[in-house]
Order: C-alpha cells, then sequence, then structure tokens
C-alpha cells in the first residue's frame, strides 16, 4: 500500500463532482511496449498522424491495434488482500488490510484468421507492455501525467487457442491480462475527432 507515515493532519478533501466517468464498452486494444519516454501527451494523442506513425514504426515505439472485440470485454478489479479476522492470528481477531490484487481484464475475440490469431499470440512473449483501451463513441482511455499520455501498464496477457462451438456459432479466443493495484488512478478519457475504432 502507498501509504503515507505519519498521517496527514487532517483527511484529504473529497470534492464534489458534478459528472461521473464511465468507461462503458471497451471496444479495441491497442497495444505498446512500456516506453521510458510517453509516446503521447493530452494533445497528440488526439492526432491521427501520430497514431499511423507508431503504427508504421519499426522499433520500440510501434502500436499494434487488435481486431473489434467479440464479446464480453470486463474489467473485474482487484479484491482486497487481508490477514486473520475473527481468530487468534491478529489483535482482538481484527482483519488486517494488507494491500489490493490486481485487477482483471478479459474479452472474447471471433472469428480470427490464422494470420492475426499468430500475431497475437506473439504478444504473450512481450515482458513489458502497455494497453490503451479504445473505447465506444470512438473515445480513448488512457494514463495522463502532467503533459504525457501512456499506456496502462499490464502483465501476463494471454490470447487462447480457437474454440468451436459448432452449427450456428462462430469461433473464439479467450483474452486476458492484469492491470496492477492503481491502474485507473490517473486514468483519462480522450475524444478525437476521428474515430479511432473504424481509422485505425
Amino acid at each position: 500500500m502507498d501509504c503515507t507515515c505519519p498521517e496527514s493532519s487532517s483527511l484529504i478533501e473529497i470534492v464534489a463532482e458534478l459528472c461521473g466517468i464511465n468507461l462503458k464498452q471497451i471496444q479495441r486494444l491497442a497495444v505498446q511496449r512500456t516506453q521510458a519516454t510517453p509516446s503521447f501527451t493530452p494533445t497528440t494523442i488526439l492526432t491521427l498522424s501520430v497514431w499511423q506513425a507508431l503504427q508504421a514504426a519499426t522499433d520500440e515505439t510501434k502500436i499494434v491495434v487488435t481486431p473489434l472485440i467479440g464479446g464480453d470485454p470486463v474489467i473485474e478489479p482487484g479484491e482486497a488482500i487481508t490477514n486473520g479476522g475473527g481468530d487468534n492470528s491478529t489483535l482482538n481477531g481484527i482483519e488486517e488490510f494488507l494491500g489490493v490484487n490486481p485487477s482483471k481484464f478479459s474479452c472474447l475475440f471471433k472469428s480470427l484468421t490464422v494470420a492475426i490469431e499468430n500475431a497475437m499470440k506473439a504478444l504473450r512473449c512481450e515482458t513489458s507492455l502497455t494497453v490503451y483501451f479504445i473505447l465506444e463513441g470512438g473515445r480513448i482511455a488512457c494514463a495522463t501525467v502532467g503533459l504525457t499520455a501512456y499506456g496502462f501498464s499490464i502483465q501476463s496477457f494471454f490470447i487462447s487457442d480457437r474454440g468451436n462451438a459448432g452449427f450456428g456459432t462462430k469461433d473464439t479466443f479467450k483474452c486476458s491480462f492484469s492491470l496492477p493495484e492503481g491502474w485507473s488512478e490517473t486514468l483519462a478519457i480522450y475524444k478525437p475527432t476521428w474515430n479511432p475504432i473504424t481509422s485505425l
């Protein structure tokens, strides 16, 4: 846990907000190796030519974009990591809060070609990846700190072999990865004038 010790003199103010933030449906993923220097600013992430240049890159900055997600895109938030509770292992039998497990993203891709399947499976061998979520309505979700915009750090990227349920169905591929504790604390959502769902 990232807690300050000693504690501050008062509780941190929870400011009133008139508008909530919702990702809504995640429809594509843009994946990039972790960069020492972020590839975007809050301005350039809105610029199609910058995205196209990164897609065409042949070095560490290259971004690859998945096909449309076929179904069930879900982020399951990590549960609390605790110790004891209701027994003699902790003082007064009170449960100790130790931290938070990673969040897990999962989805299905459908009817992928063999070439796309193999390209996505190559991501399983990458050791340090970030992801930009392409959202319904042509929006982009990423992390933003000051004048930098960058993908969310992910681990354990997985895509399965082809699944088949027979007549009247489409072949499916399960996809998942982990997002570290606190992944959404610097969340920002951008709405470019072009549509990243169809233009990337």
